[in-house]
C-alpha cells in the first residue's frame, strides 16, 4: 500500500471536494443539491480505484533512502527561438541565458536527488541525461553540448518525461516525489499541444506527477494551466533563475520504516 503524503494541493482538494459533496453539507445547511449537480458517485469510485504506477508491485530500490528519493527530469528547449536575443540580459541570446541559469540551479539540487535531462534542439528530442544521482557533471555536459535548432515538440517532451518518471516510479513503489521542470520560449509545433498529456496526468488521483514550467520570454503557453500545472513567466536571466528555484521541493524529513512492521517488537 502506498503510503503518500506529498499529494499537490490540487489533487487533494480534488479528493475532499467528492466527500463533501456526498455529504451533501458544502453549501449553506439548506437542502442538497440536485443530483445532477454532485457528480460525486464517479468521482469517488475513480479516486478508489486510482492506482500509480501501474507496475508499482514489481519491487522497487533497497533501502528506505532510495525508496523516498525526490526525481527531477529538467526539460530544455533549445529550439531555434532560444537563439534570439531579446530577454537574454547580458547574455548573447537566449540560450546560453539558460544554460547559464542550470549552471546555478544544479549548485540548489539536492545531492540525494535523482536528476535526468530530455532536450529538444537541432539533433530531436531525446533523453540526454538518464534519471540518478551523482551525474551533475554528466548534466552540466549535456546542457553544454545542445545545439539550438528546430521545431517545439512540447507533447512528446513532456510525454517522455513522464515515461522516465512512471518507470523510475515502479522502483520506488510509487513513494518519493516526481516533479517535470520545463524552459521552454515558445509556442508549442503544431500537432504538439502537450494538453491532452497534462490532462491524463493529472486525472489520475493516485499519479503524484507535478509540472513547472518557466515561459521565458512568451506571453502564453499550453503548460500554463491554472491549478493543474506550476507556471512562472520570465523575461531576464533572473526571472528564469528563481523561477527553476521555485520548482525545486521543500526538504522534508520522511522515514518509509515508519510505515513497516519488521516483527522487531517496536521497530526499533
Amino acid at each position: 500500500m502506498r503510503h503518500d503524503l506529498r499529494w499537490p494541493a490540487g489533487r487533494r482538494l480534488g479528493l475532499a471536494l467528492p466527500a463533501c459533496l456526498l455529504l451533501a453539507a458544502c453549501g449553506n445547511g439548506g437542502d442538497p443539491q440536485p443530483a445532477e449537480d454532485l457528480r460525486t458517485e464517479d468521482s469517488v469510485r475513480a479516486a478508489a480505484a486510482a492506482v500509480w504506477p501501474a507496475d508499482a508491485a514489481a519491487g522497487g530500490e533497497a533501502g528506505p533512502g532510495a525508496l523516498t528519493r525526490t526525481n527531477l527530469v529538467a526539460v530544455l528547449d533549445m529550439s531555434n527561438s532560444m537563439l534570439a536575443d531579446d530577454c537574454a540580459g547580458d547574455y548573447d541570446n537566449r540560450s546560453v541565458a539558460a544554460r547559464a541559469a542550470l549552471g546555478a540551479w544544479l549548485d540548489s539540487v539536492p545531492a540525494e536527488a535523482n536528476l535526468g535531462l530530455i532536450v529538444f534542439d537541432a539533433s530531436g528530442t531525446s533523453v540526454r541525461v538518464p534519471l540518478a544521482i551523482g551525474n551533475r557533471d554528466a548534466f552540466m555536459q549535456a546542457v553544454n553540448d545542445t545545439h539550438p535548432g528546430g521545431v517545439t515538440p512540447l507533447n512528446e517532451a513532456v510525454s517522455l518525461g513522464q515515461a522516465v518518471l512512471e518507470e523510475q516510479a515502479a522502483r520506488q513503489r510509487g513513494y518519493g516525489e516526481y516533479r517535470i521542470v520545463v524552459i521552454t520560449d515558445g509556442r508549442h509545433s503544431d500537432g504538439s499541444d502537450p494538453a491532452a498529456t497534462i490532462d491524463g496526468i493529472f486525472a489520475n488521483f493516485a499519479n503524484p506527477i507535478e509540472i513547472h514550467t518557466i515561459g521565458f520570454c512568451i506571453t502564453a503557453s499550453a503548460l500554463n494551466q491554472p491549478g493543474v500545472t506550476h507556471y512562472r513567466s520570465a523575461n531576464n536571466p533572473e526571472d528564469l533563475r528563481l523561477g527553476l528555484e521555485s520548482a525545486l521541493p521543500e526538504a522534508t524529513a520522511f522515514d518509509i520504516t515508519q510505515f513497516a512492521d519488521d516483527g522487531q517488537g517496536d521497530g526499533q
